[in-house]
């Protein structure tokens, strides 16, 4: 009896030191969803939510390792202070480093009026040539100015206007996925195979791929569906790679 009493006054004053920890995570642009948080002394995970915030329970001289699929790893130890506060992290974003290459993206803007000159120039100078290509034949008369004006109107460029592509939105899928019968998190995890805790960082990854919103509508539904398979399947090779390059260092 007097050993028990010993060992919960003896563990009470640790047990008291672990509280949860609050804080949110940010880098230059934006706040980050989806940021993992891993205690490595309580082995005890958690992750952002889309504002960025994250809870955590931990103890002074705990080590918290903040890691994102797109930015740099950073490790903290924690000190009597940082429970006094909200906790605020900047992570660096992973720059890859390519080699140098020069891309120069021409666009040529057609003119008809320089190209109707210059077919007409074009046409004059084979006349001058080859005279013998061009004289009418015994039966009947050609009016080549005719055929030179008809030949220009083919070539005429015809103005299209070109409709901006409006693209589907990270919340627009926070919503889709919150609301509809169809896209629902039980297809989210079960036929997409994204867990629960990567489902914002999932959003976020589709919304750079700049879908077109016009497969939000009904009839586009298995179009839709399919798109989001195959950027599951990206996701997480990408993921893959990512987690394997963090085990190793």
């Amino acid at each position: 009896m007097h050993q028990l009493k010993f060992a919960i006054i003896f563990l009470f004053p640790i047990l008291m030191l672990s509280q949860n920890i609050t804080g949110k995570i940010y880098d230059q642009e934006s706040t980050v969803k989806g940021a993992k948080i891993y205690n490595t002394i309580k082995r005890i995970t958690t992750y952002t939510d889309d504002k960025g915030d994250f809870k955590l329970s931990a103890s002074v001289n705990d080590t918290l390792v903040f890691t994102s699929l797109f930015h740099k790893e950073k490790r903290l130890k924690i000190i009597k202070n940082h429970f006094n506060e909200v906790l605020v992290i900047e992570l660096k974003k992973i720059v890859n480093n390519l080699d140098e290459v020069l891309i120069t993206k021409e666009n040529k803007t057609f003119n008809e009026k320089v190209h109707t000159a210059d077919l007409g120039l074009q046409l004059k100078n084979d006349i001058k040539n080859n005279p013998h290509l061009y004289e009418p034949p015994p039966n009947g008369n050609i009016d080549f100015i005719k055929i030179f004006g008809l030949v220009s109107k083919l070539f005429k460029s015809k103005k299209v206007k070109e409709t901006p592509i409006v693209v589907i939105t990270y919340k627009q899928l926070d919503s889709l996925f919150s609301n509809s019968n169809f896209f629902n998190n039980k297809l989210l995890i079960d036929d997409l195979k994204v867990p629960k805790e990567y489902r914002l960082l999932f959003f976020d990854y589709c919304d750079a791929q700049n879908i077109n919103n016009k497969l939000l509508l009904d009839e586009n539904k298995i179009l839709f569906l399919d798109k989001l398979f195959n950027y599951s399947k990206e996701f997480f090779k990408i993921l893959s790679e990512y987690e394997n390059s963090a085990a190793k260092n």
